[in-house]
C-alpha cells in the first residue's frame, strides 16, 4: 500500500533507551482498557477472546496527560513534523496467547469530518521486538522491531496482531496534522 513509511532506528543516540527505560519502570503508571480498539460493547465486534490491554495516554482532550510528554515527546514531535496533536497512547499488551490475537480494524481519526480526516497521520514507534505487528487493510504487514516508526495516513484501516514469542508487546500511537502535508 502507498503512503506507508518505515523508518528502522527512528530515535536517535540515547534518547530510545530513555523512553523505553521510562516506559517499563516498574512505577510506571497503566490503565487497563477492556477492548483493544473500542472502549464500549458492540454487537458487530466478537469481543469474547478479546484480551484488552494497558494504556498510558501520554496526550489527548488538547493537554499532556502525563509528565512524559514533556520529558520525553517533545523532541519526538519535532521529528515527526507535528503541526497540531491530537494524541499520543502508550500500548501494553502483556498476555502471551498460543496463537495471536487481531484487533479490529479501524482508523485512528474517527471523531473528525471524513475531508479533513483525510489529511491526518498516524505512527506507531515500537517499543520492544516481537512476533506481534501491524496489519493494514490491505493485508501488508509491519512486523514489531524495536525503534522502528511506521507512519500512514489515519484514515487506512489497520490493526494490531498480538505476539506468541515475548511476555509483552508495547508501542507508541500518534495521531497528528504535519506541518508538510508533502512528507508522506
Amino acid at each position: 500500500m502507498e503512503n506507508i513509511n518505515i523508518q528502522d532506528n527512528f530515535l536517535k543516540g540515547g534518547e530510545f533507551d530513555a523512553l523505553r527505560n521510562a516506559i517499563y519502570d516498574k512505577s510506571f503508571p497503566w490503565y487497563f482498557i477492556p477492548k483493544q480498539t473500542t472502549t464500549e460493547y458492540r454487537d458487530d465486534f466478537d469481543s469474547e477472546f478479546d484480551p484488552g490491554n494497558f494504556n498510558h495516554v501520554v496526550y489527548e482532550d488538547n493537554k499532556p496527560q502525563s509528565p512524559l510528554y514533556e520529558s520525553h515527546f517533545l523532541s519526538i514531535l519535532e521529528q515527526l513534523d507535528c503541526a497540531v496533536l491530537t494524541r499520543i497512547r502508550i500500548t501494553f499488551c502483556s498476555l502471551l496467547f498460543p496463537k495471536p490475537f487481531k484487533s479490529e480494524k479501524h482508523q485512528d481519526i474517527l471523531d473528525l469530518r471524513e475531508a479533513i480526516a483525510a489529511e491526518w497521520t498516524s505512527s506507531v514507534l515500537y517499543m520492544n521486538t516481537n512476533n506481534g505487528y501491524t496489519e493494514f487493510e490491505d493485508g501488508q504487514r509491519v512486523e514489531s522491531v524495536a525503534n522502528r516508526l511506521v507512519t500512514f495516513p489515519s484514515k487506512i484501516l489497520h490493526g494490531g496482531v498480538s505476539q506468541t514469542d515475548e511476555q509483552t508487546r508495547v508501542l507508541v500511537n500518534f495521531g497528528y496534522l504535519r506541518n508538510n502535508l508533502e512528507k508522506m
